[in-house]
């Protein structure tokens, strides 16, 4: 019987050796593009991940606010300030600076997101209509995060690189291409953007996404950019209409201390809700990876320019200065933006006391600083605790909101030299805080300066101000004398309207490098 078993056993294993598909098992958490990527769940699955590069160190989560903070001197370096960062606010930036580096890469990751995405949509034969809407949702968050990604590039670094598609990633030796035809590409993505995207979503599980009105506005901040000041008008004239809703939060606390959910946001980079799409980054800030721990996708900005945590910057002499001037009567006025946009001791307009809503608070502000010392107060969490204790931030990254639409709005009026129009809408950004409104703008000359006044002011802090200084051609002739008064030197050299190509991207590709004028750009 021994015998017998061991004479079967020989059989059925000379058997199955002799047919090799028996052992071809396949592995079934062996996924490529093809095999995962073949559902509405998988399709959606791809597209918020595209959203996940503005919240790198490189971006939302860190490198972006520090670098244009600082180069458009609404911040100014205090002692705790480390590393590449304190290259900013001296003009000292290289090719070799880290953040800088983030920069590119970051905005790079993003266009490669949204090509593979788009190269996904391409193969989607979608037959339900339910499946029809999401894919032409995807194609337009597709091409508004692709266009916005472009937008920061070449505004930063003028002639770069285009990726059309995701082929195109494949070839690391690519050319720059001219800045003109990188906003022609910018214009067409945004186009098919707001052709494709809702108004607003259903499901409030879906705040944060992409708009038609995001679209829109972006739309019109690119032809601003580029000088089509009537294009630009029409364009962001239409979200102050239906469809659309856009307006005025009651105070500009309710977006930057409470982060609520108002009608002013166009497009925020969230730091909470994505949490419930599956996006994260734990700690990204420090290097963290997208897929660790709990997929916080918070910003650190609110402990690092926090007064009672890191405070690794102060408010610049020139940001808190531009609160102050005179009014229609050539009176001395104080702009009451100063205390919704900084903490003081009282001198400079700015909030005297923070904790208003902690249970040992109000606190004096004057009370923990050196005198003269003036911090941010927009962005941070001190009227609800005295010291925050992690870089965790909630509060979103407001990246266009309806302020900032109805000041471009009004920029493009008065470039085209009609400053009546553009006085209602300079006026409507000033009484929702309560400041005076103009009973006229004077002449175009005065108009413009009145309007990049008010957008100093209205957008302190939210990295809009070495962009404009850079497109209105002012920079160095504005940055220079500010800190010339404030620490008696002139840093900013022609050159600078252009951030310096990344050495490391140089290296990696010889054909761009072959076109980098005097080891900058």
């Amino acid at each position: 019987m021994k015998n017998k078993f061991i004479y079967t056993l020989i059989v059925v294993l000379f058997a199955v050796s002799c047919n090799d598909s028996i052992l071809d098992v396949p592995n079934e958490n062996d996924y490529d593009g093809q095999s995962f990527f073949t559902s509405a769940t998988s399709y959606s699955e791809a597209a918020n991940a595209m959203y996940t590069p503005l919240i790198y160190r490189g971006m939302y989560s860190r490198g972006y606010y520090f670098i244009f903070d600082l180069l458009g001197n609404d911040a100014e370096k205090n002692f705790p300030l480390q590393g590449g960062l304190l290259e900013f606010p001296l003009y000292t930036h290289t090719p070799n600076n880290g953040e800088l580096n983030d920069l590119w890469n970051d905005n790079y990751k993003m266009v490669f997101r949204t090509n593979f995405v788009l190269g996904l949509m391409e193969n989607w034969e979608a037959t339900e209509d339910a499946d029809i809407a999401l894919k032409n949702r995807i194609i337009g968050e597709a091409n508004f995060l692709k266009a916005l990604a472009y937008f920061i590039l070449v505004n930063c670094y003028g002639d770069i690189p285009l990726k059309v598609d995701i082929a195109d990633h494949e070839n690391i030796e690519s050319e720059r291409t001219p800045a003109a035809d990188v906003w022609a590409a910018i214009e067409s993505y945004l186009a098919i953007a707001a052709n494709n995207l809702p108004v607003s979503y259903d499901n409030e599980a879906d705040y944060g996404r992409v708009t038609k009105g995001a679209a829109v506005a972006l739309l019109g901040k690119s032809y601003l950019y580029q000088k089509k000041y009537g294009a630009a008008a029409t364009e962001l004239m239409k979200l102050t209409q239906a469809p659309y809703s856009y307006d005025l939060a009651e105070s500009l606390d309710d977006m930057f201390i409470y982060d609520q959910k108002t009608d002013e946001t166009v497009f925020a980079v969230m730091h909470g809700e994505w949490q419930g799409w599956g996006v994260g980054n734990a700690y990204y800030m420090f290097g963290g990876q997208e897929t660790w721990g709990s997929k916080a996708t918070h910003s650190g900005r609110a402990m690092e320019y926090g007064f009672n945590d890191w405070w690794n910057v102060l408010l610049s002499d020139a940001l808190v200065n531009s609160f102050h001037y005179k009014d229609e009567s050539g009176a001395d006025y104080v702009d009451p933006r100063a205390a919704l946009t900084f903490y003081g001791d009282g001198t400079f307009g700015g909030d005297t006391h923070f904790c208003d809503e902690c249970e040992e608070g109000p606190i004096e502000y004057a009370s923990l600083i050196k005198e003269g010392q003036i911090s941010f107060r927009k962005y941070e969490h001190y009227e609800q605790k005295e010291k925050y204790n992690q870089p965790e931030s909630f509060i979103n990254s407001q990246v266009i909101r309806f302020a900032d639409v109805l000041l471009m709005a009004a920029e493009a009026y008065i470039e085209d030299n009609n400053t009546s129009s553009a006085l209602p809408l300079i006026n409507r950004v000033r009484a929702r805080s309560g400041a005076f409104e103009y009973s006229t703008l004077g002449d175009q000359t005065n108009a413009r300066m009145i309007l990049r006044h008010e957008r100093q002011m209205e957008l302190a802090g939210e990295q809009h101000r070495f962009y404009d200084l850079v497109r209105w051609g002012v920079l160095k002739e504005t940055i220079n004398p500010e800190k010339q008064a404030a620490i008696g030197i002139s840093p900013v050299e022609d050159k600078h309207v252009l951030l310096p190509i990344p050495q490391i991207e140089r290296d990696a590709n010889p054909t761009l490098d072959a076109q980098v004028k005097n080891d900058w750009n």
